[in-house]
């Protein structure tokens, strides 16, 4: 396994193209995902974006399987704004990464300090 990612606070929308390896955990397994070809693409979902918005879209475990040929894929990450409150959910509900930290910043930078 080259990676594994389950819990980001980012949304990614990725392409496979026409590779395989990308997995998803699904009924307490991992599975192949079928690839996406040239026209058509993946979004994954972080735990922290499930939770804020109350789980309605659950964050999926996967990962990405070695594979026997050079494998390419195109991948693009987005997080929240550093600021952003993450202690309650779009329905005032609180979170579980809330419980612990307000904003996106202190979930991401644990050691440092928020800039002035």
């Amino acid at each position: 396994v080259v990676s594994t990612q389950s819990t980001e606070a980012v949304v990614s929308t990725q392409s496979t193209v026409n590779n395989s390896g990308l997995q998803a955990f699904y009924e307490n397994e991992y599975k192949e995902v079928p690839v996406t070809g040239e026209n058509s693409f993946i979004v994954n979902i972080g735990q922290l974006i499930g939770d804020l918005l109350d789980k309605k879209i659950v964050a999926l475990k996967h990962r990405v399987a070695e594979t026997d040929f050079n494998r390419h894929s195109i991948t693009y990450f987005r997080g929240l704004r550093l600021d952003a409150d993450i202690s309650r959910s779009m329905t005032n509900k609180p979170t579980e990464a809330g419980r612990k930290y307000k904003s996106f910043w202190r979930l991401g930078q644990k050691t440092m300090s928020m800039p002035s």
